[in-house]
């Protein structure tokens, strides 16, 4: 939360059930403000809710296994068109990239952040052939999130959130780098690791510790992929939709008087606690007027912004 002259007091948070599920399509009704405990009529406090993507940097990088049996059969210009899908869900409020590997070293760049030529690099990952078989799975998640953690921190925008997706037919068969040093990698970034995994060659034990908690989506059925990667978009965009930035113009002129952001649905009913500085605080205030925060600094696999009802 920041409060800033003229008069402007603004808050960015999410907005989660209890349960964990995320609340969307709220606006200006649904939030109550009070200050020192007393309710403040929007007569008296203009209010708004702002556009958030001004504020945030989200970023999504794909990474496409094409070493394995997949990518010869009659599915994968399918799986190429899914991921066009997933990369299109992200771009209404980030951007995203996408990268193949096979057994090689270095993962392969097929869409940067931020460029266009969508259609080109999809279809040219429709027509790359494999160099080497031997799927370097734990290498290329590692370099994955060396690449969006490096977004994260040359990011301007205040709160910044990176997804990496996974999509691959087996394990890792190159033996490149430890499972442990993936494992500690996925425990310590503040990177959400997201696997989509399918057909007979899948091994649930091998790659749950490659991802976050509930993020592999996992089937012996090749024809599931679409399931794992539409699941994955829909998670995204309720998560983005479930993001607010509200900002309200204070009467307040002097003292450090104490905020209390209420949010209320159908079903359900949690505050935001903010106590500021209300000092050279004067008329001339716009609801409207977007809010300047600080940057601040990312955690091991925290979201910026959350508060929950």
């Amino acid at each position: 939360m920041v409060a800033q002259p003229p008069g402007n007091v603004a808050a960015y948070f999410s907005v989660y059930t209890k349960e964990g599920a995320p609340v969307t399509d709220l606006d200006t009704p649904n939030f109550k403000i009070y200050e020192n405990n007393k309710l403040v009529s929007e007569k008296k406090a203009k209010r708004a809710l702002l556009e958030t993507r001004p504020v945030e940097g989200v970023y999504l990088l794909v990474l496409l296994d094409v070493s394995g049996p997949y990518v010869d059969g009659e599915d994968f210009p399918d799986i190429v068109t899914a991921v066009g899908h997933l990369v299109s869900t992200v771009e209404k409020t980030g951007e995203a990239a996408v990268s193949v590997f096979d057994g090689e070293d270095e993962i392969i760049p097929m869409l940067g952040f931020g460029a266009s030529g969508e259609k080109a690099a999809l279809e040219s990952i429709r027509h790359f052939r494999p160099r080497n078989r031997n799927g370097n799975l734990h290498g290329a998640i590692v370099q994955g999130l060396d690449l969006l953690e490096k977004q994260l921190d040359t990011a301007t925008a205040p709160f910044r959130y990176a997804t990496l997706v996974v999509v691959t037919d087996r394990v890792d068969i190159a033996k490149k780098v430890p499972l442990d040093t993936v494992k500690k990698r996925v425990a310590q970034t503040p990177v959400d690791v997201q696997i989509v995994a399918f057909g007979p060659k899948t091994n649930r034990p091998a790659l749950e510790p490659l991802a976050r908690p509930g993020g592999l989506f996992i089937s012996e059925e090749p024809k599931d992929f679409t399931k794992g990667l539409v699941a994955i978009g829909k998670k995204l965009d309720d998560a983005a939709n479930a993001r607010y930035l509200f900002s309200y113009c204070t009467n307040k002129r002097e003292g450090k008087p104490t905020l209390t952001l209420v949010i209320e649905t159908p079903d359900d009913r949690g505050r935001i606690v903010y106590k500021f500085d209300a000092a050279n605080f004067r008329s001339g205030c716009s609801a409207k007027h977007r809010p300047l925060f600080e940057k601040a600094a990312l955690g091991k696999g925290e979201k910026e912004g959350d508060e929950a009802p």
